[in-house]
């Protein structure tokens, strides 16, 4: 009889796990899919809001959701961080919002557009937080990174185009055959670096042109402070110009056409660093920024693949794709210049018109 009890009583607790291990089993299959994937969330943190970040943002997102990661990761407003820049207290407070980004537990990578917020962020990193740098000029001038090959930082990477501005000015120099090239810069370390003075000057030396540098800029520059640099090259007979990333160009903040008219006025070829909106508005020639499609998709593949577990610092920096050129035959025509047939064929970008862009802030 206790044979038969002991029977039954197995029977019942087997029959009771498999009851429980079903309701359970049908619980999970009642979750949604977007339930069962963690999603990671990503904060982004700029000091000035310049155009070319916003659109290498808006091309990484679209490459994200492409590659079926759209439900997969987050983007919250919450840390999506705007400083601005060129007030006295502006670089403080780029720091304590940096390191409150990188106190957060829900932060699971940072994107850092430019090199004041790539500064702030490495300055506190946690060694933990993925970091993903872009728009910076020059990660390994910066010293962001140890070489091309390596960041030196196990959760840091960022783009890295060997000889970018050597490349400018060698290109520029073979079209237009300049003696005196003239940029404007702020004297100090960043300043210079900003506006690229060290390439400029060590192409100079090997293809023979002088390079005329006006260094009292300032952050908060106003087309008129802008303006008195511009015409003090001029004087100094300058015969083309580079165009850097200093804040009179920007077309939120700034009267740029005034600027790039005076130019015009004088006959003096520009160089645009930034390219497309520049070269439409202007400015002779520049790199074109005419699809930011690829680099959207190559920082979304470093994104997924951090995500799926890999070291930062392990993936590839080096982006030696082949620069494509603008280029503006109205501004050629307005400032006496015959462009070479060859620059002309292998331009990636033709304008005929100086247009400018809708959203300036002078009409």
């Amino acid at each position: 009889m206790a044979h038969i009890t002991l029977f039954f009583l197995r029977v019942f607790s087997i029959s009771t796990v498999l009851f429980f291990s079903v309701i359970s089993s049908n619980a999970s299959a009642d979750k949604s899919p977007e339930q069962n994937v963690k999603k990671f969330r990503i904060a982004y943190i700029e000091a000035n809001n310049f155009w070319v970040f916003s659109e290498i943002m808006n091309a990484i997102k679209e490459n994200l959701d492409i590659m079926g990661w759209k439900d997969r990761i987050e983007f919250p407003e919450n840390a999506h961080i705007h400083t601005g820049w060129g007030t006295q207290h502006s670089e403080k407070i780029l720091y304590a919002k940096a390191k409150e980004l990188m106190l957060r537990k829900d932060i699971d990578l940072i994107i850092t557009a430019g090199t004041p917020p790539t500064a702030a962020i490495l300055k506190v990193n946690n060694g933990k937080t993925s970091i993903l740098a872009i728009g910076v000029s020059d990660p390994i001038r910066s010293k962001f990174v140890l070489s091309a090959m390596d960041s030196g930082v196990d959760n840091f990477t960022a783009r890295i185009v060997p000889d970018r501005f050597k490349q400018m000015f060698t290109i520029f120099h073979k079209t237009v055959r300049f003696k005196k090239l003239g940029l404007l810069s702020i004297n100090d370390e960043d300043g210079r670096m900003y506006s690229n003075v060290d390439d400029a000057r060590e192409t100079g030396k090997t293809l023979g042109f002088e390079v005329i540098e006006y260094d009292k800029m300032r952050f908060r520059d106003k087309t008129d402070d802008c303006l008195v640099g511009v015409n003090w090259l001029i004087q100094q007979g300058i015969d083309a110009f580079y165009q850097s990333a200093l804040t009179c160009f920007e077309w939120n903040k700034s009267d740029v056409k005034k600027i790039l008219d005076t130019f015009i006025e004088h006959g003096i070829p520009v160089f645009a660093r930034d390219g497309t909106i520049y070269v439409k508005a202007g400015a002779l020639m520049g790199f074109s920024s005419i699809d930011f499609s690829p680099r959207g998709k190559s920082k979304a593949i470093k994104i997924i693949r951090i995500f799926q577990g890999e070291l930062p610092r392990s993936l590839p920096m080096i982006d030696d794709a082949p620069p494509k050129i603008s280029f503006n035959l109205k501004v050629a025509e307005r400032i006496g210049f015959d462009p070479p047939y060859d620059v002309i064929g292998v331009s990636d970008e033709i304008f005929k018109e100086i247009t400018l862009p809708e959203d300036r802030m002078m009409k």
